[in-house]
Order: C-alpha cells, then structure tokens, then sequence
C-alpha cells in the first residue's frame, strides 16, 4: 500500500489500479480487546464495502488493515471493512470524507 495513490473520493477509494465503492463511518469501537482497546473506547473511520460479494477492491488497497468477520458456522455474514485510527497517516483525508 503506498499512502500517497490512495484517494478517498465521495463514494469509493482508490488506489490508481483498484476503486472500491464504500461507505464510510466515523465513530468509535468499546472495548475491542483485538484492537488493543481493553475497557475503553477509540475514535476511528470505517469503511464498508459497498458492494455485496465484491470486497476484493477494498482488501487490494488496504491490505494490512481490511478485515472481514465472517464466521460461516454461526450464519453471520459481513462484507469487507477497514478501520483507520487518529494515529494512521490517512485518518485526517478520510475524516474530509465523513464530513
């Protein structure tokens, strides 16, 4: 992933090769122990896949920071996201893109 080809555009982000249609989300994640958040909360940006079945986009871009949960023992089925933190070089032009 190279930070400066990645643009957060309206309703996709891309990469100069990869667009991914996405929605984005600004919030914070409660005590998500696998995000090294025990008993707090933390600011974050997420972005989902727009397009159901098609996360592949999504996961060529960011690929050290996508995650899907899907656990196909339980029936539950997600597509794709990425969380960007305060900390992340790109948190600041994806919060131009929540606002």
């Amino acid at each position: 992933m190279n930070i400066e080809d990645i643009k957060f555009m309206k309703h996709y982000v891309t990469d100069g090769v990869n667009k991914a249609r996405v929605f984005y989300s600004l919030g914070e994640i409660f005590n998500d122990v696998k995000m090294g958040i025990n008993g707090g909360t933390r600011k974050c940006i997420t972005l989902y896949a727009k397009d159901y079945g098609d996360s592949k986009p999504l996961r060529n871009i960011f690929e050290d920071k996508y995650q899907n949960d899907t656990d196909i023992n339980t029936d539950y089925f997600e597509e794709g996201k990425v969380r960007i933190f305060p900390e992340d070089a790109l948190y600041n032009l994806a919060l131009e893109r929540c606002k």
